[in-house]
């Protein structure tokens, strides 16, 4: 386990070799070998796993999501101090984005959750943008979905089905919103030479990771700057700046599988969910 200053009452985000899980912390041996956790939550899944027990052996790092009042229960040394950069979610921050993975509403269809969404959303000035198939810009393959989100609701358009409506154009060319995206560059290009589409306003991420990744002396945000320009991907974003573990997220989805996938579906909200959090 890597050090750091527990407490019973903290909650913690603890990282395992195939699963990520949020839980209470209840006891940790003497020895540390061992920590138990009670309501402990796949924060992948959101699955509910009851009270745990995990070893040393198993656990890949440690995050405090939340701190307790208690007096220390272990005495190991402190964790360097984070970088000004570096941002924590707080455990209502988690959840919060985590219950908008769970309630991410699908659209494939111009009915009234279509309208409802679109009504949502126009009452916006910042929306969170994301694009599954974009990867290869305007060469890519087959682009599928195009998810929007606010501070508390995630809308995941299937554009194999409904294609880029009118009122979607409004919502990613208008520059009456703000939009905050990661990587823009190939979302523009797929926009602007496969939909004939320019892109409005916005924050992009990753341009952002890399400005302060070349202003600090921080070792961990320079590592990330040794990569080529537009290859650094939204994961190492949010591990980066709110500690969460890069295995939260699966790459390894096809989100070109019709009908979609309720895994493809939660993979493309968690893309989107922090992104309001990162700016």
């Amino acid at each position: 386990m890597n050090k750091i200053n527990m407490k019973l009452g903290q909650m913690l985000i603890v990282e395992l070799d195939e699963e990520v899980i949020l839980g209470e912390l209840i006891h940790v041996a003497s020895d540390n070998t061992f920590i138990k956790l009670a309501n402990v939550r796949d924060i992948a899944t959101n699955s509910l796993l009851g009270n745990q027990a995990y070893y040393s052996s198993e656990i890949r790092n440690i995050q405090i999501v939340d701190d307790a009042k208690d007096d220390p229960v272990s005495s190991a040394e402190h964790t360097p101090a984070p970088s000004p950069h570096v941002k924590h979610l707080s455990l209502d921050c988690l959840n919060e984005a985590l219950e908008m993975v769970k309630n991410c509403i699908y659209i494939q269809q111009l009915d009234a959750k279509y309208h409802d969404a679109i009504s949502v959303l126009k009452k916006e000035r910042t929306l969170a943008i994301s694009m599954e198939g974009v990867e290869e810009g305007r060469h890519a393959k087959s682009v599928s979905l195009i998810s929007i989100a606010t501070s508390s609701v995630i809308y995941i358009f299937d554009i194999k089905w409904i294609n880029i409506t009118k009122d979607l154009r409004d919502l990613l060319c208008s520059d009456r919103y703000r939009r905050v995206l990661h990587n823009g560059r190939l979302m523009r290009d797929v926009l602007e030479h496969r939909f004939n589409l320019v892109l409005g306003r916005c924050f992009d991420t990753m341009v952002a990771h890399i400005a302060i990744s070349k202003a600090t002396n921080d070792n961990a945000l320079a590592d990330t700057a040794k990569e080529p320009p537009g290859i650094i991907p939204i994961q190492t974003c949010i591990a980066c700046y709110l500690k969460l573990p890069e295995n939260f997220f699966n790459d390894n989805v096809n989100y070109d599988l019709r009908p979609t996938s309720n895994e493809a579906k939660r993979e493309a909200a968690k893309k989107i969910a922090f992104l309001i959090s990162l700016q």
